[in-house]
């Protein structure tokens, strides 16, 4: 007769255990199945013949042991006469089997404890795989909890059924973190540890800033806007690039809203954080114009080979084009790619170096250089190779090493003279 699950132990919460652990029904059923051949291998040795019924409806257990027919029982756990067989079962015939019903309450106290354990051990790994699922999935997308408590400068946000984290690193500057404070941040990285799955979260990455013009702009969502490219100084400003799919729309007008009230809501999201938000150009003067803002750009200089640019403005906008501490020009750069040099309008043609002050430019080469309306380093740092077939007599070496100088002396006059990003 089958045995009630209340008498083993194991499965007296069992729908609580699906509803609050949120596992699938048929991962217990397999768990418990597990646990209580267990359970009968510490107890007799054996459990490779046990079968296990489970009826959590009905809350019923039936354990049994499926032994074969034989004349001669060699092994009592895996055989059995005729003679008992047919006790149990009058039809049995050798070469057959029968199935013996074993009773749960004589495995012995210290069995059902380690098959209890092995249970909960077995809960816990599938809840964590669950998790680790549920989550690594998530990755790239934005999650919403409440701060539960501090570990090690880290926030511990409750996320319903798991926890994630924000490192230090991933939180926003001057931003206060209060017990029970709903935060959204970005799944950045899930990963596998010991004690369960580690979900990390950020509220300074790139991605984070994209989902959150994403979730306020419905025009960025419905794939009419684009946003191209973000730079960003977590928790101070940051400059977003936007291009407009639908010709009919304005994609810096979408993004910041009537009023302004799109982007403020961001600005309010990111600790107050300071957002430009600027016309994505694939010319590079003009990208880098506009990435310079709220400075007006008089001038641009391209060193195309090697993706830099010198910018001139006017001299009462060159501290603003450069930002606090440089960051304004900083994150100009990191926006567009391109290096950045900015000099003020007054200041610029005083480090024009002419080509005759070059060393090992020969008079005659200086000349031939001016024809091309070559008389700079700057100019002669930002010639295209094939100009240099107009003068035979210059070896393709020679021409390399002729541009690569040039190039080190413009260097050189920027670094001392003006402010110049890293990128």
């Amino acid at each position: 007769m089958a045995e009630e699950l209340t008498n083993m132990h194991f499965v007296d919460a069992f729908e609580d255990i699906i509803t609050e652990k949120g596992l699938e029904k048929e991962v217990v059923l397999e768990t418990l199945e597990e646990a209580i051949k267990i359970a009968i291998k510490n107890k007799y040795g054996y459990s490779e013949n046990i079968l296990v019924e489970i009826d959590p409806d009905l809350g019923l257990l039936e354990v049994s042991a499926e032994k074969e027919i034989v004349e001669k029982v060699e092994n009592d756990a895996l055989e059995i006469s005729l003679e008992d067989a047919t006790e149990i079962n009058p039809k049995a015939k050798l070469g057959k089997t029968v199935k013996i019903k074993l009773d749960p309450s004589t495995f012995g106290r210290n069995a059902i404890l380690a098959a209890k354990q092995r249970l909960i051990q077995k809960i816990y790994e599938a809840e964590r795989e669950r998790i680790y699922g549920d989550y690594q999935h998530k990755v790239g997308e934005v999650v919403t909890g409440s701060v539960q408590r501090f570990e090690g400068g880290s926030v511990v946000v409750n996320l319903g059924k798991a926890e994630g984290v924000i490192p230090k690193k991933e939180q926003l500057p001057n931003e206060f973190y209060q017990r029970g404070r709903t935060v959204r941040a970005y799944v950045k990285e899930v990963k596998k540890e010991t004690k369960g799955p580690q979900i990390i979260l950020s509220r300074t990455a790139p991605e984070f800033l994209k989902k959150l013009f994403e979730f306020e702009v419905p025009e960025i969502y419905e794939g009419r806007v684009a946003l191209n490219v973000i730079a960003r100084d977590p928790g101070k400003r940051s400059k977003i690039a936007v291009s407009s799919i639908d010709t009919k729309i304005d994609p810096v007008g979408a993004c910041v809203g009537l009023k302004g009230v799109r982007v403020q809501s961001i600005v309010k999201e990111l600790n107050n954080e300071k957002i430009d938000v600027i016309r994505f150009n694939p010319d590079p003067e003009t990208f880098v114009s506009r990435a310079l803002a709220p400075a007006v750009v008089i001038d641009c200089i391209l060193y195309p080979q090697e993706k830099k640019i010198t910018v001139v403005v006017s001299d009462d906008e060159l501290s603003l084009a450069i930002g606090k501490g440089g960051q304004n020009a900083r994150l100009a750069a990191r926006l567009t790619g391109w290096k950045i040099t900015i000099y003020g309008k007054s200041q610029y043609p005083q480090v024009l170096l002419d080509i005759s002050e070059m060393e090992g430019v020969s008079p005659d080469l200086v000349e031939k250089l001016r024809k091309f309306e070559i008389n700079t380093v700057q100019k002669l740092a930002r010639v295209e190779r094939k100009m240099f077939e107009s003068i035979p007599e210059l070896s393709d070496e020679e021409v390399d090493q002729l541009i690569s100088e040039a190039n080190k002396l413009v260097d050189k006059i920027n670094d001392e003279h003006a402010f110049v990003t890293k990128t």
